[in-house]
């Protein structure tokens, strides 16, 4: 007593890239999700079986992966996600095509890249739509900058005098001096019959 309806579902993308700055020529990994947000995704037994969403997955893997959404089939591992492309527009506002890479069973996907200019980056995710889904797309940004160099700093002197020092010292040289003339002092008085 179900009523199921076949036809294009939309589709939803999310996509993550490292929050601290990175290095200029380390690599990094730009991450995300790609999901099915149709009518149906929303009912408490898919919430329940699917809590992260349900994964968008390839044509070939629909029935398949229907079947184990919607009629508590097995799920099969030969199952393929969704085609993503990975483009970024750079600090010189270019935009170009980085790569791509496949979603899995889960809806997940994962590419690593290096930066290759120093700068702010916006980074986009695209999966371009399929007989199955339509299109959905997902950016944010990240920052990949020169090592920073450090200027020398000059080591912190050590054993200096402090004012308290030099006025000891002041004392007992001005006290000496005293000592001193005044035993020449005596000596000169002696020496006089």
């Amino acid at each position: 007593m179900k009523v199921y309806s076949i036809g294009k579902g939309p589709s939803a993308m999310t996509i993550d890239a490292p929050k601290a700055a990175i290095e200029l020529g380390k690599s990094l990994v730009i991450s995300g999700t790609v999901t099915d947000i149709s009518a149906g995704t929303q009912q408490s037994e898919q919430l329940a079986r699917f809590p992260n969403g349900v994964a968008a997955v390839s044509d070939e893997s629909q029935s398949l992966f229907m079947e184990a959404a919607y009629q508590q089939q097995p799920m099969y591992n030969n199952m393929t996600g969704v085609p993503v492309t990975i483009s970024v527009i750079d600090s010189n506002n270019n935009f170009r095509d980085i790569g791509s890479t496949t979603s899995d069973v889960n809806g997940n996907f994962g590419f690593t890249w290096t930066p290759d200019i120093s700068g702010d980056y916006e980074v986009i995710a695209t999966f371009a739509g399929s007989n199955s889904y339509y299109p959905s797309t997902s950016s944010t940004y990240f920052y990949a900058g020169e090592t920073p160099t450090h200027e020398p700093t000059a080591p912190q002197a050590t054993g200096l005098a402090t004012t308290g020092d030099l006025m000891t010292y002041n004392l007992g040289v001005g006290i000496a001096i005293i000592i001193a003339i005044a035993i020449v002092g005596l000596l000169l008085l002696r020496r006089k019959p």
